[in-house]
């Protein structure tokens, strides 16, 4: 069975950077601000675009295939994980233009959506089972937002659990290109609590999905939760998030929120871009680190409100495989 391999992921945040004290939604409620600025929530930067999210993705696309060296041309699939594309006529020009441009002139391409912060990661499972299986060879995940059009303008997310930033990022899923292994991968969707329910049906409710998720993808790919050296998340509901992750045995050191304060909550693609930044060796601050070549595995977790999805890594990168290997 062909092993897939995450490989190559990279990102492009938007051009302006601006404090998230600014914001005028927190100068108008203190209380949500006091809370987001806080060191346990971290959040400082945000970032935003006034380009389309193709462009962000467009310039991400670039230096994955250019890192994975991959020609733009053996892609056969992209997988674009996103809720801010155009309608109509109007995504499938854009969607072109990106293929063009990137060199993808033979992948055939299609959008995931209605999982929230969790698509890009099931978009992730989705193209390793693809490859897995023989179908395709090199398929192309691209998660990207802009908050004017996913969040509906919003920046302050779900009534206060984050800061909404633009942001694009892609990752190659390969048969024979060096990356990590891609082990296995899983979903929750937990139904929406009525009104009344109140934090501690929530709570409750939040922690119980965690649990699904992280026994599904054992039974998928069997492991403890000692083998996990890094769990990268959503930065969503950062102040919280350490409750559910270590009820599973991946909470304190273990839970990478390093880059909220730098990049805020990039949707879909927060860890995307974590990964890269783990593997290219520098932390937000530019130290260099020992990631990336370590035994074990590695969490990417997407997480929004409803819905919840798991990428399994092992965290030692397989070397590039001939064709005659497959």
């Amino acid at each position: 069975m062909i092993t897939p391999r995450l490989c190559a992921p990279a990102y492009e945040l938007g051009e302006y950077a601006d404090p998230v004290a600014e914001l005028p939604e927190l100068q108008a409620d203190p209380a949500i601000a006091a809370e987001l600025t806080a060191p346990a929530a971290g959040f400082d930067t945000y970032r935003w675009s006034d380009a389309p999210v193709v462009e962000l993705m467009a310039a991400a696309v670039q230096r994955t295939l250019g890192e994975a060296g991959v020609p733009g041309d053996e892609v056969d699939l992209v997988l674009l994980a996103t809720d801010s594309l155009p309608h109509g006529r109007a995504a499938q020009r854009d969607v072109a233009e990106l293929l063009t441009e990137s060199g993808l002139t033979r992948a055939t391409a299609s959008t995931l959506g209605l999982m929230d912060c969790a698509t890009a990661m099931a978009a992730l499972g989705t193209a390793a089972s693809l490859v897995r299986d023989g179908s395709a060879r090199h398929v192309l995940v691209v998660s990207g937002d802009l908050a004017d059009l996913a969040a509906g303008g919003d920046r302050v997310v779900a009534g206060g659990v984050a800061i909404a930033s633009d942001a694009a990022a892609s990752a190659l899923v390969s048969a024979t290109a060096a990356g990590l292994p891609v082990l296995a991968m899983a979903h929750h969707t937990s139904p929406a609590i009525g009104p009344g329910g109140g934090a501690r049906q929530e709570l409750t409710a939040k922690v119980t999905a965690h649990r699904e998720l992280f026994a599904r993808l054992a039974a998928h790919h069997p492991h403890r939760p000692e083998d996990v050296h890094a769990v990268l998340p959503s930065h969503f509901a950062r102040m919280v998030l350490d409750i559910y992750l270590s009820d599973v045995g991946h909470g304190g050191d273990k839970l990478a929120l390093d880059n909220v304060g730098r990049i805020a909550h990039c949707l879909g693609s927060d860890p995307l871009i974590d990964l890269a930044d783990r593997l290219a060796g520098t932390d937000p601050a530019g130290a260099q680190t020992a990631h990336g070549t370590d035994d074990g595995h590695l969490v990417l977790l997407g997480a929004g409100i409803s819905h919840l999805a798991a990428v399994l890594l092992g965290a030692r990168p397989l070397p590039a495989a001939s064709e005659g290997a497959l």
